[in-house]
């Protein structure tokens, strides 16, 4: 491994044109242009040895992201002015750099050090005030059990502890205009949903389609998880205001076929808007999210 001479965190957020990516192929792409721009990278021991970036957390497929965090060791001592000018003529599309901090070598690692990320999400076909009342609910429940399916397993836990709070706010316009795209009825409700999840390596993280999930069984609707799969409700209706689940050829028209469909809770926009490290929660305290 080559010598670590200076570590650097990095305050980076992503935009639309990197939406899609994986973190794999985000990794792949920061460590292309790092070369295209020179900076002096550290690189791992070992016969395929990679490059000393460290991400805080994966973002997840379809996120955008404010201001995420990772760690660059280099081998090579840089100025701030210096390190910027390479960063902005290499970074990869869809990627800005935020803020940079020269950190000390040997701090903690980055990731160990993460308690909370605060999230925002427009949730479409809820009125503002049924949504408000849902939330009041699970943040004054003791426990909320759930279930998260992994393949063919599924793992029971307590959502309660990993939802720090949660606050009903205006609908973000970027999520409008991404509904818009995907076809939404324009009179179709839509509300702003602001979340801190506890983000911990040891005592789990909270995901925002879960307390949406959560949210939905409180509110007798459905809604779709990051896999596709319905949640909240006995059945899920395809799209943002779509109809409802055709019967399956062969069935038998009874009374269930004249009951109103379960509505869907549709999530649309998520974004990542901060981590927060377990000092800075602490310093912070309680603390509503600015309106």
């Amino acid at each position: 491994m080559s010598q670590i001479r200076q570590r650097w965190r990095l305050t980076f957020a992503r935009d639309e044109e990197a939406r899609y990516l994986s973190h794999l192929d985000a990794v792949h792409l920061w460590e292309r242009a790092f070369r295209r721009g020179e900076i002096p990278l550290a690189m791992s021991e070992g016969f395929n040895p990679r490059s000393k970036l460290v991400f805080a957390a994966p973002l997840q497929l379809g996120m955008l992201a404010e201001h995420d965090l990772a760690d660059l060791f280099l081998a090579e001592r840089l100025t701030s002015p210096d390190l910027r000018g390479r960063l902005a003529s290499g970074m990869p599309r869809g990627y800005r750099v935020v803020d940079l901090h020269d950190v000390w070598v040997g701090a903690p690692a980055l990731a160990p050090q993460l308690a909370a990320a605060d999230y925002r999400v427009t949730l479409f076909n809820v009125k503002h005030g049924d949504l408000a009342a849902a939330v009041a609910r699970l943040m004054a429940a003791d426990k909320l059990p759930r279930q998260r399916h992994r393949e063919k397993r599924s793992i029971s836990y307590d959502l309660r502890p990993l939802l720090l709070d949660a606050q009903v706010h205006a609908p973000d316009p970027a999520a409008i205009a991404q509904a818009a795209v995907a076809q939404a009825p324009a009179d179709l409700a839509a509300v702003g949903l602001w979340l801190r999840l506890r983000h911990s390596q040891d005592g789990g993280s909270g995901r925002v389609e879960e307390v949406v999930a959560a949210l939905a069984g409180e509110l007798g609707m459905t809604t779709r998880l990051a896999s596709g799969e319905a949640e909240g409700g006995a059945a899920e209706r395809p799209g943002i205001g779509g109809s409802e689940t055709p019967p399956e050829p062969g069935d038998t028209p009874d009374a269930t076929e004249s009951a109103a469909p379960i509505p869907l809770l549709e999530a649309v926009g998520a974004v990542r808007e901060r981590f927060w490290l377990a000092e800075e929660l602490e310093q912070a305290g309680p603390q509503l999210r600015p309106t």
